[in-house]
């Protein structure tokens, strides 16, 4: 089967995983879903450095060759974007119209961001880490040509498992997935991630960027009323892949099949409601539960009456974070984590026997190498001294 990504917006291009036919953990690099908010930058590699400035003791300036000869690090990490699903609110939101599909797991290997701060000595006034791309734009509200940016707090961006990747599922990045180097925040929504990294700066104060401030924002109440929230760490959240809306069903045995993921947590089980969220029982995950990482999961439903239905799934996070049934409104058209309904008809003249576990032995195979990797270690936590290695 030609698959190819689905695409939403063609310039900049914004297209989805074609999650209709998933059959496996990790998604291939070409179907692997594509959030541009810009058009995708040249890049020459022989002019091009990646640099950090600000707070620090020392700036630090590396060509692409330098940044190749550091140690890296494998991390296995689920990316979304923090608008998927847009599509499916019942209250239309600006902003790209999106499925499902703004979602993928993968390999990601690269440089930890921690290695580079250390080198260049942090402060002490230092408390988040800006990162820009090379690719630069205008949005109707912010008509002066701006690149793109984000900030993590300290906290997250020393984390070992922050990386500034160079390579997915094995292969060196492509220009659509931020080549030459993309940030890899594992956990996060994929804006975090930004994508074709030139610049690094250590600063003092919160960064007031537009896609910081502006753009990617939910509302919370707190104690002193109604504050805005940067989206951040991704939530607990399951999608129904198999069936589809619309889709008929037999009397007898119906596989459920789907997915779920919950941010930096491992997902703890995942439940599924056949009567419009009036009652639930539990699926069967499949393959290894990992942090960062998403779980296929499968459920045999007998039925023996035709008629409508409402399907629901739920996932629950090691964490005890337990997936939400309707969108907070005060997310707007960020951060949709509710259990989308999937409706279906039983029709009494179509019989059916479905099973579970008909894909259980490749799929362990592949698990398995899968987790050996994610479990292996830095190779060398490298004493980078001012100047050494580098």
């Amino acid at each position: 089967m030609n698959e190819e990504r689905k695409v939403i917006v063609p310039s900049p291009e914004n297209s989805e995983t074609p999650l209709a036919n998933a059959e496996s953990w990790v998604t291939p690099n070409r179907l692997f879903f594509v959030r541009n908010h810009f058009d995708v930058p040249e890049i020459d590699l022989a002019a091009w450095r990646l640099n950090l400035a600000g707070c620090v003791q020392r700036q630090v300036e590396l060509t692409w060759d330098e940044v190749s000869s550091l140690p890296t690090r494998s991390v296995f990490a689920t990316v979304e974007c923090a608008g998927n699903g847009r599509s499916f609110l019942e209250t239309k939101a600006s902003g790209v119209q999106w499925g499902a599909g703004a979602i993928g797991h993968a390999e990601w290997s690269g440089v930890p961001l921690s290695l580079l701060l250390k080198e260049a000595g942090l402060t002490p006034e230092a408390i988040e880490i800006v990162v820009t791309g090379a690719d630069t734009g205008a949005e109707p509200d912010h008509p002066e040509e701006m690149h793109f940016a984000r900030s993590l707090p300290l906290e997250k961006a020393v984390h070992p498992d922050t990386l500034l990747a160079t390579r997915m599922n094995g292969e060196p990045l492509e220009l659509a997935h931020g080549f030459p180097v993309r940030l890899l925040v594992p956990g996060w929504y994929g804006v975090t991630s930004v994508k074709w990294v030139t610049g690094l700066e250590a600063v003092s104060q919160p960064f007031d960027g537009y896609f910081q401030n502006v753009k990617y924002t939910i509302q919370r109440w707190t104690g002193r009323g109604m504050a805005t929230e940067s989206v951040g760490a991704m939530p607990v959240k399951s999608e129904i892949i198999r069936p589809q809306t619309n889709d008929e069903l037999g009397i007898g045995s119906n596989r459920i099949f789907g997915m779920a993921w919950a941010g930096e947590d491992a997902v703890e089980a995942v439940e599924v409601s056949v009567d419009g969220g009036n009652s639930w029982s539990q699926a069967e995950l499949i393959g290894p539960r990992a942090a960062y990482s998403w779980n296929l999961w499968e459920y045999l439903w007998e039925v023996v009456a035709p008629g409508p239905y409402t399907i629901l799934s739920r996932a629950i996070s090691q964490g005890g974070r337990i997936q939400p049934i309707k969108h907070a409104s005060l997310n707007g058209g960020y951060q949709i984590d509710f259990s989308r309904p999937t409706h279906v008809v039983v029709k009494a003249g179509i019989r059916t026997r479905q099973q579970i576990g008909d894909r259980r032995s490749l799929l362990d195979a592949m698990n398995s190498f899968a987790e050996e990797r994610a479990q292996l270690p830095l190779d060398i936590e490298m004493d980078l001294i001012h100047g050494g290695g580098i």
